[in-house]
């Protein structure tokens, strides 16, 4: 299967994650597809179970999934960040996410999702200094 990431790009999104992460207890991955035939939550929800995301001590993994093909994506937060923030909080990122990906910089917006994803869980799951442990990779996933 053909990569749909530049290393640099690659590059970006992890060193996003990592900036996220490093003030948190809480795990961000993002999963890139080249296209999506479904709605594109259902499709986070797959790739969610798929990448052991509900598999986290305190329930805190956030997804960030887009399908670049097909324009589409979504954020799917499990059960102990979704209690503590909400779905409007879920929208509000999807939101402001939304005139970097008309503009075709779906990078820029992930990283910018990533970020404020990484502010709510810095607040409802702060780093735990030497306890905590990186429970899933931050590389980036991808299918077709």
């Amino acid at each position: 299967m053909k990569e749909p990431l530049q290393e640099d790009q690659r590059q970006q999104l992890q060193a996003a994650i990592a900036s996220a992460e490093k003030h948190c207890s809480g795990e961000i991955r993002v999963h890139v597809a080249e296209t999506c035939t479904r709605d594109a939550l259902i499709e986070a929800r797959y790739w969610f179970q798929k990448l052991g995301m509900h598999k986290t001590a305190l329930r805190n993994g956030v997804l960030f999934y887009i399908a670049l093909d097909s324009r589409k994506y979504a954020i799917l937060g499990d059960q102990g960040i979704h209690e503590k923030v909400g779905q409007a909080f879920w929208e509000e990122v999807r939101d402001a996410m939304h005139p970097a990906l008309e503009a075709s910089d779906w990078v820029g917006a992930l990283c910018a999702g990533i970020a404020q994803a990484g502010e709510a869980l810095a607040t409802h799951f702060p780093y735990v200094g030497a306890a905590d442990i990186n429970e899933l990779p931050d590389e980036i996933s991808h299918s077709k």
